[in-house]
């Protein structure tokens, strides 16, 4: 199967490398810096999963990838419609386009491009960081969940998900996507914006008691706005939930962090921006949720103004 990664930063380096290492023919697509570094001494893999140098293929422009049988796609969600755009030379009638960012409705985003029919939602647990161009570093071991709407698709995402475990990242197919989905996006509620605005890290927001509360409040208020909409939550606990996400990535920096300390901008308009969005369609006030989004976006300009 020939699988092309488009947006690969750390995450998507991090799975495109793993499954080029097991023997799948894979193209990572990503910045030129980043491309010249693989090509010059291949991919650097380190931590949780071992150590490790790869030879994968990598390019700047999607069109020099050639067809593929499934397109990964990991760039941030706010440009998930212009990577779509951008992937049209890469899909045929046959290929799979499988969103595996963060945050809600980016399938919807990818669909303005691509037909719906050829769009699959992913979600993945892994933790990582692009250290330098050519250098990732594997900061979480988690599973990946991947739904298939369409039985049609099913045998090219068996491959994948056995490629996966293959190459040491637990993966399997779920009926329950964008239950998963749904249930990470609270999670991220209460965990995202509080490290981008605090810079602390995962583990540090729950070790100060107000901090931990305002994480509890921003996501109970996300479950009311979810509770209006008359969706069931099936993961048990969220509150509980998020803790012991926060607990359990204590010494990462969520990507949202990440954004903000390389003064990029960041998520937050498919994370907490999506609840409060939502919340105003349906009748739900969102302040606190309001709250944490506007202080985000003030982050955002200020690297803008001073770049």
């Amino acid at each position: 199967m020939r699988l092309v990664v488009l947006g690969a930063g750390a995450i998507g380096s991090l799975l495109g490398g793993l499954l080029s290492e097991v023997g799948e023919d894979v193209t990572l697509i990503g910045r030129r810096a980043h491309v010249r570094a693989i090509r010059s001494n291949g991919l650097h893999i380190d931590g949780v999963t071992g150590r490790r140098k790869i030879k994968v293929k990598a390019e700047v422009a999607p069109s020099r990838a050639g067809k593929a049988d499934l397109v990964l796609c990991t760039v941030k969600a706010y440009d998930t419609r212009a990577a779509a755009a951008d992937a049209r030379p890469l899909i045929s009638k046959e290929s799979i386009f499988l969103c595996m960012q963060n945050g809600l409705d980016v399938e919807k985003e990818a669909a303005h491009e691509i037909g719906a029919e050829q769009i699959v939602r992913g979600v993945t647990n892994n933790g990582a960081l692009l250290v330098k161009p050519g250098y990732v570093k594997h900061t979480g071991l988690g599973d990946t969940l991947i739904g298939c709407p369409d039985k049609k698709w099913r045998d090219k995402i068996n491959e994948l998900v056995k490629a996966l475990n293959s190459a040491g990242l637990p993966a399997e197919i779920t009926e329950r996507i964008h239950d998963i989905v749904l249930s990470k996006v609270l999670v991220n509620v209460g965990i995202n914006p509080l490290g981008a605005i605090t810079h602390l890290r995962n583990g540090d927001l729950v070790k100060n008691p107000l901090l931990k509360d305002l994480m509890k409040s921003a996501v109970e208020e996300a479950l009311r706005v979810v509770d209006k909409l008359g969706i069931s939550i099936v993961d048990g606990d969220i509150v509980e939930k998020t803790f012991k996400v926060a607990e359990a990535t204590a010494p990462n920096k969520n990507s949202m962090l990440q954004d903000v300390e390389k003064g990029k901008r960041t998520e937050i308009d498919f994370i907490n921006g999506a609840i409060v969005r939502i919340g105003e369609e349906i009748g739900v006030s969102t302040p606190i949720n309001y709250t944490l989004t506007a202080l985000v976006k003030g982050l955002e300009l200020s690297a803008a103004n001073t770049r």
